[in-house]
């Protein structure tokens, strides 16, 4: 499969199981499942729900090194076109972490996988009891995951069976270990049947249980979190449609390419019929800006069509940030730039660029075009041809221009104007066409001309 143009290293939180001591977090309003789109890696920085990287044999037992992300296409994924894919050298497990205000009411966390060589997991459960509030302890449980190979696969946390461990975050050891050296610091009095250095008080239970059975055991329901990490392996694989929520009220993460902006500018926005003008396109990243890579699509539009069409021999790669190509527009065009998109980079579309063109009008003195009488005429064309327009003759004197003629233009754009008869020269003259078409007016030279009487 082929990776992702640009790439994110070091793109995922290690999870911080202190940040179930304590927390409060509160219920969003319910009304119904919701999806938030996810471009890149950026998560909104109050999201409950996010990306982790834990360790396969211990939430923090993560393999040094730092972790590298591919946007990939996929378009048969629960969710979306892309999804994030992960090629791991074991040891470590990335996915999801989803803190929750109630760990007995979420009944959904966890994501959605593909591994087409199958791979191994993770998934971690870590809440601060009742009975512990307002010391350092914490319970987290500890799940193995395994992935089938082959189809997208749905994993979660909520209902697996854990192995519990109780530890004290000030230390970072298991809490009896804790309890056992503080009592040797200062041992306890000996007619407290509670003390740590008790030896008859009771142990807490590190059995296999449920998420719901440590709670009924330890006080009840608490906030917490749920982690769900893939690749302990070494097995290459996708994540997409990271969930959390209870049915009916669950919000889906959906795992998209960055956001992208197409510009475009241009040599000219009105030019002549036969004139040329060079339009520049670019395109960037909200994270990485200029793309290094990438086909830039100039498109068209034309005067009294609907929708825009390819420009022919104008689908460039971008190379240095950007690309150009030279138009020669014979009406009112309008252009833009059209990026595709990439496997980790979503499309998008420069703002509109409008040329103008105004029409080209050539006039001289034509012989044999004038009157039966042998008078002369002013004979030319337009640029590009415009037939059954209104060419007019225009005289230029002391009081400004005057029409002294006109005549409709001929299916290849020529017309012939008869001088009017008594005219002596030299005099001024020049001849216009109107606008339409997908034309500007057009104007011809003012030049000299000394009719023959």
């Amino acid at each position: 499969m082929r990776r992702a143009v640009f790439r994110v290293t070091s793109a995922v939180t290690t999870v911080v199981a202190g940040a179930v001591a304590g927390a409060v977090l509160p219920l969003a309003a319910a009304h119904a499942d919701s999806t938030v789109v996810v471009r890149g890696l950026g998560f909104a920085p109050e999201s409950s729900t996010n990306l982790a990287l834990v360790g396969c044999t211990g939430l923090y037992d993560v393999a040094p090194g730092g972790v590298t992300t591919y946007l990939s296409p996929s378009p048969d994924g629960p969710a979306g076109t892309r999804a994030l894919k992960y090629d791991l050298p074991g040891g470590s497990a990335v996915g999801s972490q989803h803190h929750v205000a109630s760990m007995a009411a979420t009944t959904v966390a966890g994501l959605s996988v593909q591994a087409p060589h199958g791979t191994s997991g993770v998934a971690y459960a870590a809440l601060q009891s009742a009975q512990d509030a307002g010391t350092d302890l914490v319970w987290v449980g500890r799940a193995p995951l395994t992935v089938a190979a082959g189809a997208w696969q749905r994993l979660d946390a909520t209902g697996l069976t854990y192995t519990w461990s109780h530890l004290d975050l000030a230390t970072g050891q298991p809490a009896a270990s804790a309890a056992s050296a503080s009592a040797a610091a200062d041992p306890a009095d000996p007619a407290d049947p509670a003390s740590p250095a008790d030896p008859a008080a009771p142990a807490d239970p590190a059995a296999p249980a449920t998420v719901a059975e440590l709670l009924a055991a330890h006080g009840g329901d608490v906030p917490g979190f749920y982690a769900v990490g893939l690749g302990c392996d070494g097995n290459p694989f996708k994540i997409d449609a990271l969930r959390t929520g209870t049915p009916g009220d669950v919000t889906t993460y959906d795992l998209e390419g960055y956001t992208t902006t197409t510009g475009i500018t241009g040599s000219a926005t009105r030019i002549a019929a036969g004139d040329q003008v060079t339009l520049h396109g670019s395109v960037s990243s909200d994270l990485v800006g200029p793309l290094a890579q990438g086909l830039l699509v100039l498109e068209a539009q034309q005067p009294g069509k609907g929708g825009f069409a390819p420009v022919d021999g104008a689908a460039l790669q971008v190379d240095g940030g950007g690309v150009s190509a030279t138009v020669e527009p014979t009406a009112h065009t309008v252009y833009r730039w059209r990026f595709g998109g990439s496997s980790s980079a979503a499309g998008s579309v420069s703002a509109p660029f409008v040329v103008d063109v105004a029409s080209v009008v050539t006039a001289a003195p034509a012989a044999g075009h004038g009157g039966a009488d042998g008078t002369p005429a002013i004979a030319g064309r337009t640029l590009p041809a415009r037939p059954g327009v209104t060419a007019t003759l225009w005289r230029v004197g002391r009081g400004g221009p005057t029409a002294v003629g006109s005549a409709r233009t001929a299916a290849d754009g020529s017309y012939a104007i008869d001088v009017p008869a008594g005219r002596t020269g030299p005099w001024r003259y020049y001849v216009t066409v109107p606008a339409g078409g997908g034309n500007l007016a057009g104007q011809s030279p003012i030049q000299t001309f000394s009719p023959t009487p």
